[in-house]
């Protein structure tokens, strides 16, 4: 119950600050990466394509719930918002 309070408040707070995802990986980053910290954290980090999917099977340690092709999909969406 607390996953799912914390996913509508941040779909919430994303819609009421005007930043819609726009995309399939917007939504799966949210739907994420925003349960236990909020999504900025990840977005103003620089990693490389491997470093994020150590971080983010790391994340797995601490209740997130993934599967290999969602994280290597994350992986490569952070990679890219980094280079734009």
């Amino acid at each position: 119950m607390k996953v799912f309070l914390l996913a509508m408040f941040s779909a919430v707070l994303c819609v009421s600050c005007g930043s819609e995802p726009k995309t399939p990986a917007d939504e799966l980053f949210l739907s994420k990466c925003s349960r236990c910290h909020g999504s900025q954290l990840a977005l103003e980090k620089k990693k490389t394509y491997e470093q994020w999917l150590d971080t983010i099977k790391r994340m797995e340690n601490f209740g997130l719930e993934i599967s290999g092709g969602e994280r290597k999909s994350i992986a490569k969406y952070l990679v890219e918002k980094k280079k734009n």
